[in-house]
């Protein structure tokens, strides 16, 4: 079990949310937390693609784009 303190105004803005949404406090929060770690999962996946893939200048993309443009189709740069 995870107790958590937090300033009235969030308190309040947390117990109001769950209220709309029609959810307990407890499961609003859960629900909360599952979002932001899923979040977080998704974030260091794009940093591990990101980190494992090389860019190409913007130079070179703005040419092969150019070319599209004009019809000249190829293989797009990497």
């Amino acid at each position: 079990m995870l107790k958590i303190t937090l300033p009235e105004a969030l308190e309040s803005a947390v117990i109001d949310a769950a209220r709309r949404s029609g959810l307990s406090v407890n499961d609003y929060v859960s629900a909360l937390c599952a979002d932001a770690l899923s979040l977080e999962i998704d974030r260091a996946r794009l940093d591990s693609y990101l980190a494992s893939t090389q860019g190409i200048s913007h130079e070179r993309a703005q040419g092969w784009l150019e070319d599209l443009a004009a019809g000249n189709r190829t293989d797009c740069p990497r």
